[in-house]
């Protein structure tokens, strides 16, 4: 609902605050800001692993279902009177039982993310400035845990300045390398690893809380939102496959699983700007995801503000320092398992909120409705598949 103006822009009340009504092109840099983050850091090894021509594949193919599933995430907003996040929707439309299960996978998801941005963080400032990974990625995680207690301010502060960065690291890094490139690389063909990117770029892709928040700045402007929606969710397939044709088009199977980490072959200047963008692209999500979980945890499981911040904090410290330490593994749970179940939980809520949302969807409704769901909800459950049987090998 559109309350007033400031400086001569519309504004509404979310989430308790006054925000000004974005324009598509702000709500499209938002989805792509949301999206282009440090998953973008193990597309490169799992596409040289397969092969260059079956990893471009991957990343257009499942970029289209990413933006499917990111219309019907869309209309279950459009088609919903208030505002809320996935847990809400599945909560309104499949009940209480499908709530809770969203709410645990997001939870879980959230920690897998922490968690692998502290490994690849250890990970590229050993390679910046020498020493053991596990200490860096504990000297990271203090830093950034601080910046998670301070709160949603703090982070939003950081991610403004280390997005623009970050975006401008990847464009300079990917036309530096693309003269480089081996046509070796192109040709070469693992199908034994046929499955392996799955999980990776799906986690890479993901982008459901951005669409939501799309939605809540773009009020009373369907045709628009869906539009935002589209372009939003192009760009990042463009940009990961520019990225991954310069990293792995260069380094082929010696790839790293954080792709910056092998660039010491390319002299010192990639090797320092290539991590420098890792380090910022690692740190500005974890900020965002650390806030955001925390919030999860205080409004919709009503848990006090310092054991949310406990939880948050020092899990992720916790199962990084039990072992789990491989950045690819755990981006490829997260991305086939945790996200996985959550897109088809999406799905269903969308095919509910079309018969039982509150409100029409005239100017957004999506045509042919099962044309997208049915190979959606395919791939998603392939995802989710192929991930668990990797955890049970």
């Amino acid at each position: 609902m559109i309350l007033g103006l400031k400086n001569n822009r519309a504004v509404i009340l979310h989430q308790g605050v006054y925000k000004p009504v974005a324009s598509v092109s702000e709500a499209v840099f938002m989805l792509t800001g949301m999206t282009i983050g440090a998953g973008i850091l193990g597309i490169p090894y799992v596409v040289a692993q397969v092969g260059l021509k079956i990893g471009l594949a991957y990343i257009l193919i499942l970029g289209a279902v990413m933006m499917c599933l990111n219309l019907m995430l869309g209309e279950i907003a459009v088609r919903t009177r208030e505002p809320m996040h996935l847990p809400g929707f599945a909560g309104k439309y499949l009940g209480p039982g499908a709530k809770l299960l969203t709410s645990f996978m997001m939870i879980f998801s959230a920690f897998g993310v922490l968690l692998a941005y502290i490994i690849g963080e250890g990970e590229a400032l050993s390679a910046l400035f020498g020493g053991n990974p596990v200490w860096w990625g504990v000297l990271f995680w203090g830093i950034g845990s601080y910046i998670v207690w301070r709160g949603l301010r703090a982070a939003k502060k950081a991610e403004k300045v280390l997005s623009f960065i970050v975006i401008c690291l990847i464009a300079g890094l990917s036309f530096f390398l693309l003269p480089k490139f081996q046509v070796a690389n192109w040709q070469y063909i693992n199908i034994a690893n046929l499955f392996l990117p799955y999980g990776v770029i799906l986690f890479a892709l993901h982008a459901g809380p951005a669409v939501v928040e799309a939605h809540a700045l773009l009020p009373g402007s369907e045709r628009h939102f869906r539009k935002a929606i589209v372009i939003g969710s192009l760009i990042p397939v463009a940009v990961y496959a520019l990225f991954a044709l310069a990293v792995a088009g260069v380094m082929g199977a010696g790839a790293t699983e954080v792709a910056t980490v092998g660039l010491g072959q390319m002299g010192r200047g990639a090797l320092f700007v290539g991590n420098l963008f890792a380090i910022l692209a690692m740190g500005t999500a974890f900020f965002g995801q650390g806030v955001a979980l925390k919030q999860l945890f205080i409004w919709d499981f009503k848990l006090n503000r310092h054991l949310s911040e406990l939880l948050v904090i020092f899990f992720p410290l916790f199962l990084f320092m039990l072992g789990l330490r491989s950045f690819v593994a755990v981006l490829d749970v997260v991305g086939g398992v945790f996200i996985g179940i959550t897109a088809m939980l999406t799905v269903l809520v969308c095919w509910r909120a079309r018969s039982a949302g509150d409100l029409p969807a005239s100017r957004y409704n999506l045509h042919h409705f099962w044309l997208l769901a049915v190979p959606v909800f395919a791939a998603f459950a392939l995802a989710a598949i192929l991930s668990i049987m990797k955890l049970a090998n």
